[in-house]
């Protein structure tokens, strides 16, 4: 996807018409190609966003279009970046920990209502300007943690591929739920054999199944994981003070 960016695309990603452009002002944008592109995905999902159909979204040919974005990778590069507009920001009167989790749910709640945001191609993932306000969100939170630029980096970059994950497990599972055999355990009761699978059936066989009222973290695999995944940075965290703490 990076080999087929125009030159443009990163003035069009920021708003910018590109160098060297003259003459009067369009009337076509490029926000209206996009916003375009967004309805069509939000109402029948990405698969549906063609060159084409946002064409004929926006009243011009496909010809016209390309005057303005160059191909699909463009405006699936520009569609990720609107897309990012729409996550709400947590409170910034949250500490480190509190604020990391709610920066991280809010991916979460957007990928569950659009599910097409996680249908998205990685090569989509160029930082704009509505991508780097939510990056510079995580770094306020990470503000006071004594670590260096690029381990905070890292960081935010590991909790938003976490809670990406979550999110597809979610989507699926609400996908597949109409299947009983689906879910895991059910699966394990139907079809696995104890004598090819020792290990798995000896620990499932004391699997507590969640549901209301459960008195921990682990009866919500979610909540669990992103307990074990704070608490593996606050560790860090804590090593790297005591490392740095003068002899």
């Amino acid at each position: 996807m990076m080999d087929a960016m125009s030159s443009d695309l990163i003035p069009r990603l920021w708003g910018k018409p590109p160098a060297g452009r003259r003459g009067p002002k369009p009337a076509l944008s490029v926000a209206q190609i996009v916003e375009a592109a967004y309805v069509i995905a939000d109402e029948q999902g990405l698969a549906a966003v063609s060159m084409a159909r946002v064409a004929e979204a926006v009243g011009c040919s496909p010809m016209a279009l390309y005057r303005h974005v160059k191909n699909k990778d463009e405006l699936l590069i520009l569609l990720a970046d609107r897309l990012s507009a729409e996550l709400p920001a947590p409170s910034r009167d949250l500490g480190w920990r509190e604020g990391l989790a709610a920066w991280m749910r809010a991916q979460v709640d957007l990928a569950l209502s659009k599910p097409w945001f996680l249908d998205l191609p990685l090569g989509a993932s160029l930082p704009g300007p509505n991508r780097l306000a939510w990056l510079d969100l995580g770094f306020y939170y990470l503000r006071e943690v004594a670590l260096p630029a690029e381990e905070k980096l890292a960081i935010l970059g590991i909790i938003a591929q976490y809670g990406l994950g979550e999110a597809r497990i979610e989507v699926e599972a609400a996908r597949l739920a109409e299947n009983p055999y689906a879910s895991f355990e059910q699966m394990l009761v139907t079809y696995a054999d104890p004598e090819r699978f020792p290990n798995l059936m000896e620990s499932m066989a004391t699997w507590r199944p969640a549901g209301p009222g459960g008195g921990s973290d682990s009866d919500d695999p979610s909540a669990f994981g992103q307990s074990l995944l704070m608490a593996g940075i606050a560790a860090h965290i804590e090593r790297h003070i005591e490392r740095s703490a003068p002899e």
